[in-house]
């Protein structure tokens, strides 16, 4: 399978991107929280890159019908219901509600993707969903790693990784990118302790201090949540498949 992995979004085009199947990585948490929403009842996640998109669509909306989550450097925004945590995405919380939902990094990771020809959200929690989807819709694939703050994140890296092992079966191909490469060579080399590795990533590490542990270890599961956020006008909803008359012949 032809891969191309870019391990953040911030030097993705446009051309990248079109025609593609896609599928956008943020481990530590914004694709952990829309896989956990959608499994929750959530009738879709909307991802924005900003507190003014998030408040234009709130605006129209009747009170009672969603939620805003999100975060800036960690932290809950003020004034929002939800924070950036998956656990408080609770059946009570989001049932048959729309999310609308704003981060640092996965969501404008998502807004940055959208020329793409199938667009998904993926982490350690879908990561096997998220393989079966790109084997029945596409022979290619690029994956966009959200990272942290315009640098590698290497949560991110090691499920990019973990989805191209899947996909070529643990066997490289004779042509791959470098970046690919690095993604899929840095979780071979960590697989048989990939917990602890994820662990001491910098952003983990950074969550466990903010008394977040918790979240770390949720998101850190696998195969955990087997939803499929698949992007379509404008927001994500779990599906078993793209729209009929977007699927391969």
């Amino acid at each position: 399978m032809d891969a191309e992995v870019f391990l953040t979004y911030s030097n993705v085009s446009d051309a990248d991107l079109r025609g593609r199947t896609v599928v956008v990585i943020d481990v530590l948490r914004a694709c952990s929280t829309i896989v956990t929403a959608l499994s929750r009842g959530a009738r879709a996640v909307l991802p924005v890159p900003d507190m003014a998109e998030a408040g234009k669509i709130a605006g129209n909306l009747d009170p009672d019908v969603y939620r805003l989550g999100g975060e800036r450097n960690g932290e809950k925004i003020e004034g929002y219901h939800l924070g950036n945590s998956p656990l408080d995405y609770t059946q009570d919380e989001v049932e048959n509600r729309d999310v609308i939902l704003n981060t640092t990094n996965g969501t404008r990771a998502l807004s940055h993707a959208t020329e793409a020809e199938h667009l998904v959200a993926g982490c350690f929690l879908n990561a096997d969903r998220v393989v079966d989807f790109v084997q029945e819709v596409d022979d290619a694939v690029t994956i966009v790693c959200a990272g942290r703050q315009n640098r590698l994140a290497l949560e991110d890296t090691l499920c990019a990784g973990l989805l191209l092992d899947r996909l070529w079966s643990s066997e490289t191909p004779e042509v791959v990118t470098d970046s690919a490469h690095t993604a899929f060579t840095l979780y071979d080399t960590d697989r048989n302790h990939l917990s602890s590795a994820l662990r001491g990533a910098n952003h983990a590490e950074e969550l466990v201090r903010q008394g977040r542990e918790e979240d770390v270890t949720y998101c850190l599961q696998l195969d955990a949540c087997p939803v499929l956020p698949y992007y379509t006008d404008n927001r994500l909803l779990a599906v078993d498949g793209p729209p009929a008359d977007e699927s391969s012949d």
